[in-house]
């Protein structure tokens, strides 16, 4: 049976928990100077402190406040990207101050103007250009960190930074950046408020904090930083340099973010004019508190997701991208799980405010209008903080009442689904003291709905050695949902020899039963597995910049013993000299069950496999940038198919960009299930082009263009059937009912307006329109694009006002 592996997978996972956590401290001493980059200076450095009286700094970008003559500089830049620590051919002057308020950067850049690369974009989009970074650990000990950029042009991004090089951009911090060009190159000025960070609760007056600054050369693609902290090395927020910041404790922080407004909905009747208000407010009583709430939040449709076509059993997971949730999230993020791809968490906030739950009312089918309409929130709040060296954070939602609408027996239908409530609690100890990172944390999600309830609790364990050569992260799960229980847990270990070589290992068993959906995200329960990942980044050869190699096996039974996911993967990455970018891959699946695909009517085997493709891409640093790709890969049942990618991007100035990214598909053998134990094997067309346009007025002022397609033309080839009991797939031979022909055709459309008229304050004006039109398999590609054009799902046109008030 399958149990006894399972026991014995669970029980190595404890024990390496276990051992994990009592690792003997004295050894992480002897090495925690390990491993320091040839410009790295353990010694804190003591910047220069003013009275806010005695300063008067326009930040401008321009470093023309005779205090920036007075302060010395640093300039001890290495190139990171590529890892080859390199010196740098230009000179990067860095000062700083401090005052109670916050902190002031000021970077002077030396360059040939002629190589300067400006380009404006929205906030946190990352394109090739010269910008400049500052990463800030308030709490000194490698917990978590804030980073700040300004590119050339004037465009900020930020985020945070979980152990050990968790970089995120989903946090917006109210703070000032400008850049300006000089004779010599570029320079760049920040001002970054100490209210706006967590901070622990320091004895006596003297603080310290960990600093990295960094710099892109766009010209060169190259990323140059001090210190010099390659991503190739495996430790890097616990071992950052210091600066002793003395007497700063920020005031208490009040800030009322109100917003209004006013919606036309065209697929609305009867009401297709509404008007909102609503708030936010935040309140940091202490450097180490912050509360956060919002009432009848309002949260439009300023951001689209991308248009996804997804014919699985598999759920398509979606990014959060809403203020109010973001902000501070990063103590709810258990496991580095959460941050990559298709995550493994409890906690996934797009669930609160999503699409209505199913009434479960026999025969009842929601309309395609319905499926897409978000849920009202009536209001959510949220307290995170610290108190020593346990972190925690609270947060509660609320949904109103949603009447959906279907049809019931063939007729229209509606119903009054009420509203659900979520709640989650979070605590994590940390201890750094002994060098490396030992973390403990509890994360616990409830879900409460008249239909049921759901109760999802999570245990997660980290482990760093001090050196960075072993990375240990893990996360026993358990869920109640209407009183049936389920398990489950991973763990990924790094092991790090030396700069430039990674080894992963990761384990996974979740049991049939385990269900932590209603508020979390996992693509699919009953399995358990094994990977390994060997990865080398290599910076030595004379062609190429560098040279990225990554080879990588899995594989997983379900319950019953059977195969559900195995392969083997390999790729290279390749920049050359001139910046052009190669990328190639082969991967190979041999036979294996699929388990889900046939929604419970029975597993069906699937052939060996294969696919492989090459990319190619131009210099990004030029106005016109082409990447053309070609990839060739099996179907379940072994016919091959093709895709091709072209990828246009066209800047001819710093204030305009245009993106054409185009995918086809030509598919032999495509097989989708069809209900009950059925089948379908199709030859398909597959086009999914999507075009970016911006223009900038200024920096703060945006207008974009984005409009996404996918269209599908499938015809029936044969039609198959699940057995009854397990094994291949059987020809079914009954005489067709009529084809399964199909086509799909879906749109989004997007046209935005944004005005930031402070830091965190901004006027949209955008127009948004989706459709999902199916079944027109005979209509040609221009006909499917003309129909999703004229019978849209989603039209609306929203004016919203977002105004940042307070200290």
């Amino acid at each position: 049976t399958y149990q006894e592996p399972v026991l014995r997978f669970i029980h190595s996972l404890l024990i390496a928990f276990v051992l994990c956590f009592i690792a003997a401290p004295g050894a992480a001493r002897e090495t925690q100077t390990a491993g320091k980059s040839i410009d790295e200076s353990s010694a804190s450095r003591s910047p220069a402190r003013f009275d806010e009286s005695e300063i008067d700094i326009s930040i401008d970008g321009v470093l023309d406040e005779a205090i920036w003559e007075t302060l010395p500089y640093q300039d001890k830049m290495r190139v990171i990207e590529p890892d080859t620590l390199d010196k740098v051919p230009y000179e990067t002057r860095i000062r700083l101050f401090y005052t109670q308020k916050g902190i002031y950067v000021g970077i002077w850049n030396e360059q040939p103007r002629e190589s300067l690369i400006s380009r404006l974009s929205s906030r946190d989009l990352f394109i090739n250009r010269d910008d400049v970074a500052i990463t800030i650990d308030p709490s000194g000990q490698g917990l978590y960190a804030y980073w700040f950029a300004v590119t050339l042009g004037g465009t900020l991004q930020d985020g945070t930074v979980l152990p050990e090089r968790q970089y995120s951009n989903q946090w917006d911090g109210p703070w000032h950046g400008a850049s300006a060009e000089h004779e010599s190159g570029w320079s760049a000025e920040f001002f970054l408020p100490w209210a706006m960070m967590t901070m622990p609760e320091v004895h006596g007056e003297d603080r310290k904090m960990g600093y990295y600054v960094s710099r892109y050369v766009a010209h060169r693609s190259e990323r140059w930083s001090y210190p010099a902290y390659p991503r190739t090395r495996p430790v890097f927020l616990s071992q950052l340099p210091t600066l002793d910041i003395v007497g700063v404790e920020p005031k208490q922080q009040f800030t009322f973010y109100p917003y209004t407004s006013g919606t036309y909905d065209n697929m609305k009747a009867g009401h297709k004019d509404t008007y909102n208000a609503g708030f936010d407010i935040f309140w940091r009583p202490s450097t180490n508190l912050q509360l956060t709430a919002t009432v009848s939040p309002d949260f439009g449709n300023v951001e689209s997701d991308n248009v996804v076509v997804n014919l699985s059993s598999f759920e398509t997971f979606f990014p959060e991208k809403r203020a109010f949730f973001l902000e501070g999230n990063e103590i709810f993020i258990a496991t580095p799980r959460a941050r990559h791809g298709t995550p493994t968490t409890l906690i996934n906030t797009r669930r609160v405010g999503g699409s209505p739950r199913d009434p479960e009312i026999a025969g009842f089918v929601f309309s395609d209008l319905q499926a897409n309409q978000p849920t009202e929130l009536l209001g959510a709040a949220k307290v995170t903080g610290q108190w020593g060296r346990v972190r925690y954070g609270v947060l509660g939602a609320s949904e109103d009442d949603t009447v959906i609408h279907g049809e019931l027996a063939g007729a229209p239908s509606s119903y009054l689904q009420q509203g659900r409530d979520f709640g989650v609690a979070r605590f994590l100890y940390e201890d750094t003291s002994q060098g490396g990172r030992r973390a403990l944390g509890l994360l616990s999600a409830a879900t409460y709905h008249p239909q049921g309830d759901a109760l999802t609790t999570g245990v997660d364990v980290h482990f760093l050695t001090a050196d960075g050569g072993i990375n240990v992260d893990g996360q026993l799960m358990y869920s109640d949902v209407d009183g049936v229980t389920g398990g489950g847990g991973f763990a990924d270990i790094v092991y790090t020899p030396e700069s430039g070589y990674q080894h992963e290992v990761a384990f996974e068993y979740y049991d049939e039963k385990l269900d932590i959906n209603d508020l979390g995200f996992l693509q699919r329960n009953d399995i358990y597995g094994l990977k390994y990942a060997f990865e080398r980044n290599d910076s030595s050869h004379s062609r190429y910049k560098y040279v990225k190699t990554r080879v990588q096996g899995l594989l997983s039974y379900n319950a019953a013993g059977q195969v559900v996911k195995s392969g083997f993967f390999s790729l290279r990455d390749r920049q050359f000299a001139n910046n052009n970018w190669l990328f190639t891959e082969f991967n190979y699946y041999p036979g294996r069950w699929d388990d889900i695909n046939s929604n419970g009517n029975g597993a069906y085997r699937i052939k060996d496999r294969f696919t492989t493709g090459v990319f190619f891409a131009t210099d990004e640093a030029k106005s016109l940038q082409i990447g053309l790709g070609t990839f060739v890969f099996a179907e379940h049942l072994g016919d091959i198919s093709k895709k091709y990618n072209v990828e246009l991007t066209w800047r001819p100035t710093d204030r305009f960009s245009a993106k054409l990214d185009l995918a086809y598909e030509d598919k032999d053998g495509w097989l989708i299930h069809s209900g009950a134990r059925n089948f379908t094997t199709y030859s398909a067309e597959f086009w999914r082009p999507r075009i970016e346009t911006d223009f900038f007025i200024s920096a703060r002022q945006q207008f974009r263009i984005t409009a996404q397609w996918a269209g599908i033309k499938a015809f029936e080839q044969n039609r198959w059937q699940a057995p009854i009991e397990d094994g291949s797939l059987e020809q079914d031979t009954t005489p067709a009912t009529g084809p399964r022909d199909f086509s799909i055709s879906r749109l989004t459309f997007q046209a935005r307006y944004r005005w930031e008229i402070a830091p965190l304050s901004d006027l949209f004006v955008v127009y948004t329109r989706g459709s999902n039109v199916n079944s027109r398999p005979h209509e040609d590609f221009g006909d499917l694009i003309r129909d999703s054009w004229t019978e849209p799902l989603v039209n609306t046109f929203v004016v919203k006002l977002r105004y940042r008030l307070g200290s």
